[in-house]
């Protein structure tokens, strides 16, 4: 038999959540509130309200009500976002030139090994 009461929030919505917010505070140094209510004016903010929300009845409600009312989010915060950034403490946030030199590094990991044989092998064809 399941849980009674409301269903949990997923990992992805969990995970997003986590990842906007940490970023906005580190990118203008905001406190985790100011990055959250910031996070709430952005597009993607109502879609992925409407996958948290996915299992309430009248979604369109409960996405309109946390978009527009100060008092909706700030409550939200309170009561989910602080526990949701706690799950996250070694949560990595890249700079553009972070992530390009750690793509050069995961392609040269590729370049070690026996997988670097793979293109290396040129089959010759049989007349």
């Amino acid at each position: 038999m399941g849980k009674r009461g409301q269903p949990k929030i997923s990992f992805f919505v969990k995970f997003i959540i986590a990842y906007k917010v940490i970023q906005l505070k580190n990118r203008y140094n905001l406190t985790p509130r100011a990055a959250w209510l910031l996070f709430t004016k952005q597009k993607g903010f109502k879609n992925l309200m409407r996958e948290h929300y996915k299992n309430k009845d009248q979604i369109d409600w409960w996405v309109e009500s946390i978009s527009i009312e100060e008092d909706v989010k700030i409550n939200f915060y309170k009561n989910h976002i602080q526990k949701i950034i706690a799950q996250f403490p070694k949560l990595k946030i890249y700079t553009p030139a972070e992530y390009k030199s750690y793509l050069v590094k995961i392609k040269a990991n590729k370049s070690k090994g026996l997988g670097s044989l793979k293109n290396t092998i040129k089959r010759v064809r049989k007349p």
